[in-house]
């Protein structure tokens, strides 16, 4: 495995021989008959693949662990005990912070007091309401045997309406009495902060003796075995990125031993922003991964598709020419060279005795020509616009190339593994630059 420090001593050693090379070619030039007197460029070339590459879209996203929530008290309060850490796991309901409830508490015992007023008062409207309508009933009786005046019976129900209406008085007192000492009980219950779904705690702003309020986070709670990632789509994504599409988290440590983490998009808003017209998508980490935390950004590759059969080459072999104003790619007439190596795809077959990457003996020309660029993925890039499908083409040099306007130069034959991972090495380094691991 190559690491920055590798890379550096590689190029070192290139960079060497590069300007042992020239000033070679330059005490030569008169012997070669260079009429511009301008040495003559080594480069590096591979021979161009054939096939397909996988569609990608890159992007990134936001890592969250799964059912991800924000912990808040639901009172006014004091914390009084913390039951749990950064990193501990805990099940549903299990307590995590006890708040001060002597308060509460007193509450509560009013609340109490009052409902067995009320229901005192209620039994006895209850029982004077009782007692009228058992006078009543008697009252009937006599004047039925004309024996109780009319307008008695008449006083009597109005006294038997008032004690009805006193008992749905002393029966909605009591419901109030009830739903206050419901309501104080249930304050009394969120006196302890309990978690509101098995996870891991993280993010803790609880200490004893703080006081508290609804708008106070205390924890995050999330699952991270399961872990989910948010991406934004653009339209155009939007309509060929489909719920089901594999994906590939890239992170600081990918490589060849960590290729990277799988994924899969798993639902996508149907809905776009009026003003970005951008889209959300949430993707499914199909694998845990030490290295994966909620909250960090990662780089994302969402693969729709596959590009049509053409030239594979790597984006190093691509170049921006200052002069023609095209991207392109410089193709080496490897047919012209008398060096020929027994296998091409193997480095150590194109070592010297000292251990350093061969040229060939002569130049060979070069020639600039624009491509069209169908598809990138994974350092390759599928192009169109090559004659030769078994040509060679540049891939270290092509600035020189450019500069001093060649069109010939020394070529050393390098294979795809070389090149991808000068490729990864380039990115992890500068990566390492950004972000400040020397690793």
């Amino acid at each position: 495995m190559f690491n920055s420090r590798n890379y550096l001593t590689i190029f070192f050693i290139l960079s060497i021989a590069s300007l042992v090379s020239i000033t070679a070619c330059q005490n030569s030039s008169e012997i070669e008959g260079d009429r511009f007197n301008t040495p003559i460029p080594v480069v590096e070339a591979i021979q161009i693949e054939q096939g397909v590459l996988p569609l990608v879209y890159r992007t990134t996203g936001e890592m969250r662990a799964r059912n991800q929530v924000d912990i808040y008290p639901e009172i006014n309060a004091r914390i009084t005990e913390v039951l749990v850490n950064d990193g501990e796991r805990v099940e549903q309901n299990d307590p995590l912070v006890m708040l001060r409830d002597d308060e509460v508490r007193e509450q509560l015992n009013q609340a109490q007091f009052d409902y067995q007023i009320a229901d005192a008062q209620l039994r006895q409207a209850e029982a004077r309401l009782r007692r009228l309508e058992a006078q009543y009933d008697r009252m009937r009786r006599l004047a039925d045997m004309d024996l109780e005046a009319q307008l008695e019976i008449e006083t009597l129900q109005a006294d038997i309406d008032e004690a009805e209406a006193s008992v749905d008085l002393a029966s909605s007192q009591k419901e109030r009495a009830a739903s206050q000492v419901e309501e104080r009980q249930t304050i009394l219950e969120n006196t302890v902060v309990r978690a509101p779904i098995s996870g891991v705690v993280g993010s803790r702003n609880a200490e004893v003796g703080q006081r508290v309020d609804s708008s106070t986070r205390l924890f995050q709670i999330g699952d991270i075995d399961n872990m989910r990632i948010f991406v934004t789509l653009t339209e155009r994504m939007s309509n060929v990125i489909e719920p089901g599409s594999p994906a590939r988290l890239l992170t600081l440590q990918t490589g060849d031993n960590n290729p990277g983490v799988e994924a899969v998009v798993a639902r996508i808003s149907p809905f776009l922003d009026p003003v970005t017209h951008t889209t959300l998508a949430e993707l499914e980490v199909l694998q845990n991964n030490a290295m994966l935390r909620p909250g960090m950004f990662v780089n994302v590759d969402i693969v729709y598709g596959e590009s049509e059969e053409s030239l594979l080459i790597p984006k190093t072999a691509l170049y921006d020419h200052p002069i023609v104003g095209e991207t392109g790619v410089y193709l080496a007439d490897m047919d012209e060279s008398d060096q020929q190596f027994e296998d091409i795809s193997d480095t150590q077959h194109q070592l010297d005795e000292d251990e350093e990457l061969t040229a060939t003996a002569d130049p060979v020309g070069v020639t600039f020509v624009p491509v069209q660029v169908l598809a990138e993925s994974g350092g390759m890039a599928a192009v169109r616009g090559i004659d030769n499908p078994e040509g060679w083409i540049v891939t270290v040099g092509q600035n020189q190339l450019a500069e001093w306007e060649s069109e010939e130069a020394h070529v050393r034959t390098v294979d795809l593994d070389y090149v991808l991972e000068l490729q990864n090495l380039q990115t992890r380094d500068m990566e390492s630059i950004i972000f400040g691991n020397s690793n």
